[in-house]
């Protein structure tokens, strides 16, 4: 897969699952089964927002040649993904959310991976 393609699948699945946050907290706590107390709603807000900019990010780069700027957003997407699945595991094993945690944990390993697969190569960043 190209580079391309691969920040335009990562972009548009952060920009969804932030519209979703952002636009209807309640409903996108419910399915982790967290409380939709209005602290919660504002927090998820907070976290749709950031997941939104980032993944607008990450789609409006999938153009870009440049390596720098390539590098800085596969460097950014590996720290938030690993830090992202970590958070994620540590709410399951501890009991704050559902079973639904466990989906959320495989799109941060998988873009973790893909991302560090895309920095560590950059033969692999070829148009």
């Amino acid at each position: 897969m190209k580079l391309a393609t691969y920040l335009a699948i990562a972009g548009a699945v952060s920009v969804l699952l932030g519209l979703e946050f952002l636009l209807v907290p309640g409903f996108g706590l419910r399915q982790y089964a967290i409380p939709t107390e209005p602290h919660n709603l504002m927090q998820a807000r907070y976290f749709g927002e950031t997941l939104l900019a980032f993944g607008l990010v990450v789609w409006l780069a999938r153009g870009t040649r440049d390596e720098v700027a390539l590098r800085a957003i596969l460097q950014a997407s590996i720290v938030g993904n690993v830090l992202g699945a970590g958070i994620s595991v540590w709410a399951a094993l501890t009991g704050l959310q559902n079973e639904m945690v466990w989906g959320s944990t495989a799109i941060y390993a998988l873009f973790s991976l893909a991302s560090l697969y895309y920095l560590l190569s950059p033969t692999r960043r070829a148009p």
